[in-house]
């Protein structure tokens, strides 16, 4: 999204149309956004932290805030929160590495890996994913409010998902708007029943935004496939070094369906059922 497209002042709503309301989740605005006292509020109950990005893609983050002190501003490397030079010791060798060989990669600020450890395999097939999912909201832009704040979720819970395999941190359950995974899973398994469609298989004469979507959903799929064969131990247990991730595969199972929702929602859109749309926006209202 152009950030010069975005108001200085934010609203509740533009929030959630244009990015993931994800509790403990993180957007991006230009320096000087201001908020109204609706956002302000959503974003201190969700615990929703806001990083600055200028026009050269410089990321900051507020430091110093005391009482009505103005803020200082600290750049901080884009990719993280810090600029705490990560260590390299080697989990081949057990060692200190002065320089970082180039099949080697930081598993976390202090382990070296080889780049095909799993867990990269996984990280690098998110970023994939993501990278997609972005190409796909793109194409929703001209879609309905509820369609395109279901897909800023979905992009935003992805990139929860890559959080969270990186720090060890417990993954949250998927939302789309206000509706939770308990939801989002019925719909997807009776959408007849709940979304007026009953399911699709890939075809031509959907079109190409149901095409991406599809390709999209089938993306997640994988991903949910690789991180059970990087997690699954000889006891079938999902756990890698003594931490269990059973956390990311549900996550991921649950947003293959909201993938799977959102597709068929847009083809319903597509044809014309706008008091389907209208019906969800009211329950989210």
């Amino acid at each position: 999204m152009n950030t010069q497209s975005i108001p200085k002042f934010i609203t509740e709503d533009y929030l959630k149309q244009y990015f993931g309301m994800r509790q403990n989740g993180e957007i991006q605005l230009e320096p000087g956004t201001r908020f109204t006292p609706a956002a302000q509020q959503m974003l201190i109950e969700r615990k929703i932290s806001v990083r600055w990005r200028d026009e050269k893609g410089q990321v900051f983050v507020e430091k110093g805030v005391s009482g009505a002190d103005i803020s200082e501003f600290e750049k901080v490397h884009p990719l993280k929160s810090n600029n705490i030079r990560p260590e390299n010791s080697c989990v081949l060798c057990h060692s200190n590495v002065g320089k970082k060989p180039s099949l080697m990669t930081h598993l976390d600020d202090k382990m070296l890996v080889p780049k095909t450890h799993p867990r990269i395999v996984l990280r690098g097939k998110l970023d994939a994913c993501i990278s997609y999912c972005v190409v796909v909201q793109c194409e929703m832009e001209q879609q309905p409010k509820i369609l395109t704040c279901f897909m800023a979720d979905i992009r935003s819970y992805l990139g929860q998902i890559l959080q969270s395999e990186v720090t060890s941190q417990p993954l949250p359950e998927l939302n789309l708007g206000e509706f939770d995974a308990s939801v989002i899973h019925h719909w997807s398994h009776n959408p007849l029943k709940y979304l007026g469609h009953d399911h699709m298989l890939p075809d031509v004469s959907y079109g190409k935004l149901v095409a991406e979507l599809n390709y999209l959903r089938a993306l997640v799929r994988e991903l949910e496939v690789t991180a059970i064969d990087t997690f699954l131990d000889q006891s079938m247990q999902l756990t890698s070094n003594g931490v269990n991730r059973d956390d990311l595969v549900a996550g991921l199972n649950r947003l293959s369906s909201a993938v799977y929702v959102v597709m068929i929602l847009v083809w319903q859109h597509l044809n014309g059922h706008e008091l389907l749309l209208k019906g969800l926006s009211n329950e989210v209202t």
